[in-house]
């Protein structure tokens, strides 16, 4: 007797099932097991150096961390009031770590700091000027002191060469944002209008951000009630991208796989005109089940994307018992473990090929595919288990049926499909004219990948991010480099020389801008020399005469220049910590395991990419990093791989038909799935859409669904009305799914739901086209 026929391995599965669903709940309960970040559906490259991995995790983390804010108006006051409604509101709502609006610095701290830090971080043109000409300097100051509008953070005595100004100017980086010390705010002036900027910054735990699910609410709710204001509102951070691909997946998670079970069941309903058919739900929540939480343990988190996509395996998983039902619908005394037997040893082949077929998608180098591989694979195979298990008990003493008229309608498909068939053997042209449009769509194929068309990016949201990108002139791109030196005086020193590289660029248009360390800290090197520059200051009395003309005493700048002589030199680390260093912080990355230290260099609006990458010199650590150049040939060789593994797949598979079949019945079998992969190709390229890594997954499938039908409709000992009625059922299920794909706001999505769906439409007639003549019931 088969295990399946057995009541203790029902009911040891069923066990299994509730300990599954019990772990996924606990998981649930523990963490966020649901992923929408962008950058986890990206290889980790475990064979790069290790400080361009850690930059890459900074940068992604930079993008995702920080919400940037502008309230823009013609009159400054109304977008105080409305950024002061903003920051209160955001503040209030408990989402963010900080939201930074109103500045109130501690000007004892900051003071402090500019002390500390004043030989370290002035900037060596300033110090040049002061070295050169320090008369000018000191000059400055006197005015300054007789002045009560002048000077800078640090009292006028205490900055005799008015290092605090020179300091307080680098720290803005020549950037259109300023301090507005009358009101407390950051602000931008764009003509007649001026713009108050905010930040908020979400949580952190681990590296990792956590992006609620209030935070798209959160913004609605502000641009609703800042309407009030008559200001303008513009908002840009990758959690906004993030947290709106999240709710649109897991909207779109929810009404595709409700609108696919309602259309699949309502149509079985109608077809089998019994509620029992509803049983059917039972295997497709056992493989969904069983599938996310395999997912969940192996990668610790599910993308939204995989989830999505594993929505539509509803049609696929339904395949299996809809080919054993269809007998019943011909049969008048059906046998259901007679035809449970015979099913299985079909489905079984299919089975494997299918599973061969994730195993190929399982070692590409992207995530996204090896989750959705492990997803399908396990949710199919658990399915297939809970079918052989459960449905002959669930449908004991049951006898489908299906309408005459419906019967006969599925019968007239069928022998138009052969009708076809014979009349294309006979005359031969049609087969020409077949495989040249076949051959012409393959000519004209678009296979060019692009981050962007994996995820929805708003446009409106897309456009924001470039407005406040040109008002504060920092235009992020996904080009930058990655320094690595044996400490950080030479890891100062490399910053520089490439940085007076990158000034020349940016003279010749090629660059808007850049943000190294340099900019911030000297090398210790040049910290000392500077102590000794103070020496000949010293020395040279008359440098500040004018000083003394105006009644300040000598003693008092001897003790200034003194003290700044005796100041400590600054690692970079050292003066990073300090509010004034926030521009720079995420720049430096510190210790890396060989004992290096590296650091980034951010680059802005990049117009030539090939002199940047001219620049780099990975022998000397200075690495370029293009991250969409590097994914675009990632994609080609994932592209290029997911094509061999196909081809392998089929070659493993006609090693499985031949032995089940012989070798030139397992050829024709074959033929199926490779023509329907070919024919949606072909159309893909005439409807010109692009052929993405997605909807090369897609053709796995296809391969899989297409070996199904093909090695079902060979299953002598079913009548040739069985076979036509169980391909036609499970096709129609399995197309209802993928085509609600196809409507997908996520164009990766999209991509893969249209390749599946016309694959197995394809499929379906070539299958019936190797079936016999079809006898129609009167």
């Amino acid at each position: 007797m088969p295990f399946y026929r057995k009541r203790l391995w029902r009911w040891l599965y069923l066990l299994f099932i509730l300990v599954v669903v019990t772990v996924l709940l606990f998981s649930c309960l523990q963490r966020t097991i649901l992923d929408t970040d962008l950058s986890s559906l990206l290889p980790k490259d475990a064979q790069s150096v290790q400080a361009k991995l850690v930059a890459k995790d900074r940068i992604n983390r930079r993008m995702n961390r920080d919400i940037l804010v502008l309230v823009g108006s013609h009159k400054g006051d109304d977008a105080l009031v409305a950024a002061e409604a903003v920051q209160k509101k955001w503040q209030n709502s408990q989402i963010f770590v900080s939201v930074t609006g109103k500045i109130e610095p501690e000007l004892v701290k900051m003071q402090a700091d500019m002390r500390r830090l004043s030989l370290a971080i002035v900037p060596a043109s300033t110090w040049d000027a002061i070295v050169h000409e320090p008369a000018t300097a000191f000059s400055k100051q006197a005015k300054a002191l007789v002045n009560p509008f002048a000077g800078g953070v640090l009292p006028v005595e205490e900055d005799w060469l008015g290092l605090s100004s020179a300091i307080m100017q680098q720290v803005s980086h020549n950037s259109p944002v300023f301090f507005n010390a009358q009101t407390g705010w950051l602000n931008i002036e764009d003509g007649d209008t001026t713009w108050v900027l905010l930040r908020a910054r979400l949580p952190e735990k681990a590296g990792i951000i956590n992006i609620p699910n209030e935070l798209l609410p959160l913004i609605e709710d502000t641009r609703t009630e800042l309407a009030k204001y008559n200001v303008q509102l513009l908002m840009a951070g990758g959690a906004i991208f993030a947290a709106e691909n999240k709710t649109v997946g897991e909207k779109e998670s929810q009404y595709m796989s409700v609108l696919g079970m309602t259309l699949t069941f309502l149509l079985l309903l109608f077809l089998f005109r019994s509620a029992r058919i509803l049983f059917l739900i039972l295997p497709l929540c056992v493989g969904v089940i069983v599938g996310l939480a395999v997912t969940v343990a192996m990668f610790g988190q599910i993308h939204i994307l995989t989830l999505v996509v594993g929505t539509s395996l509803i049609g696929v998983l339904l395949d299996f018992p809809l080919h054993w039902l269809a007998s019943s619908v011909v049969q008048q005394q059906w046998q259901r473990w007679q035809a449970l037997h015979i099913v299985t040893k079909a489905f079984l082949l299919s089975l494997i090929i299918t599973l061969l077929g994730y195993a190929a998608l399982f070692i590409t180098p992207l995530p996204i595919l090896q989750q959705t591989a492990v997803f399908s694979a396990i949710a199919l195979i658990s399915a297939f288990l809970f079918n052989l298990l459960w449905l002959p008990t669930i449908f004991a003493n049951v006898q489908a049926c299906i309408g005459l008229a419906i019967l006969n309608a599925m019968m007239v498909f069928g022998e138009a499909i052969i009708s076809c068939r014979q009349f294309i053997l006979r005359r031969k042209w049609p087969f020409v004219i077949l495989l040249l449009v076949i051959g012409g769509g393959l000519c004209k194929l678009n296979t060019n990948d692009d981050i962007r068309q994996w995820v929805n990016l708003s446009p409106e949201w897309l456009k924001q991010a470039e407005a406040i990108g040109k008002l504060t002139k920092t235009m992020p791109s996904g080009q930058y480099y990655v320094l690595l030196a044996e400490n950080d005086d030479r890891l100062l020193e490399k910053s520089q020389s490439l940085a007076r590289s990158l000034q020349l660029l940016i003279q010749e248009k090629k660059l808007f801008n850049y943000q190294s360390i340099d900019q911030w800290v000297a090398p210790v090197s040049v910290q000392k020399q500077r102590k000794q520059d103070i020496e000949k200051i010293i020395a040279n009395r008359q440098s500040w005469q004018e000083l003394l003309e105006i009644g300040v005493e000598e003693q008092s700048v001897y003790n200034y220049l003194y003290t700044l002589q005796q100041l400590p030199v600054q690692s970079i680390g050292q003066s990073l910590d300090s509010e004034l260093a926030t521009a720079w912080q995420d720049l430096y990355l510190g210790k890396m395991a060989n004992g290096k230290v590296a650091a980034i260099v951010t680059l802005a609006g990049v117009k030539e990419v090939s002199v940047l990458q001219s620049l780099a010199d990975n022998a000397k650590g200075i690495y370029f990093v293009n991250d969409v150049q590097q994914l675009n040939q990632l994609f080609a060789h994932t592209r290029n791989l997911a094509i061999i593994l196909k081809l392998a797949s089929y070659v493993i598979g006609m090693g499985v038909l031949a032995y089940a079949f012989g070798w030139r019945k397992g050829l024709i079998l074959l033929m199926v799935p490779i023509f329907a992969s070919l024919s949606c190709v072909a159309l893909f390229a005439y409807f010109n859409w692009t052929m993405s890594l997605f909807a090369i997954f897609g053709l796995f499938l296809v391969t899989a669904i297409g070996m199904d039908y093909a090695i079902y409709v060979s299953i002598e000992k079913f009548a040739v009305e069985e076979r036509v009625a169980g391909v036609l059922l499970a096709a129609t299920t399995t197309i209802i799914s993928f085509a609600i794909l196809g409507f997908s706001a996520t164009p990766a999505i999209a991509s893969f739901g249209r390749s599946v769906a016309f694959g197995v439409l394809f499929s379906v007639i070539l299958a019936l086209a190797l079936l016999p003549n079809i006898k129609i019931k009167g």
